[in-house]
């Protein structure tokens, strides 16, 4: 069987997902063991969260989902490692570390 196309493994204990189409099957992305990320092939990485935890912000009336900072770090790193497996510059994941004010990002450069 080839190798999975796409964005390598992003945990050591995340599992293949994958599309059975008859007697083939298509590989989609990654989960993580707990089920709570996913990371597509494509680059995006889709967070489960809590919505007991989400509250609204009576100044700007936006919806405000907390996570902790162990999760987000977490979140975070899945994100950056999709973003560098899916073509982003160097520049574009500076720009997400400063955005998000990152001081331990993941150092998967060479």
């Amino acid at each position: 069987m080839p190798a999975p196309k796409g964005i390598p493994i992003p945990e050591a204990k995340a599992f293949r997902l994958d599309e059975r189409i008859y007697d083939s099957r298509q590989t989609k992305g990654w989960m993580s063991e707990d089920e709570r990320l996913v990371a597509t092939h494509s680059g995006e990485v889709l967070v489960r969260v809590n919505l007991k935890m989400a509250r609204w912000d009576k100044e700007t009336g936006d919806l405000v989902l907390r996570l902790g900072s162990a999760e987000a770090d977490r979140a975070l790193r899945w994100v950056r490692h999709a973003m560098e497996h899916t073509g982003h510059s160097r520049q574009d994941l500076g720009l997400l570390e400063r955005t998000l004010r990152l001081t331990d990002a993941i150092t998967d450069w060479e």
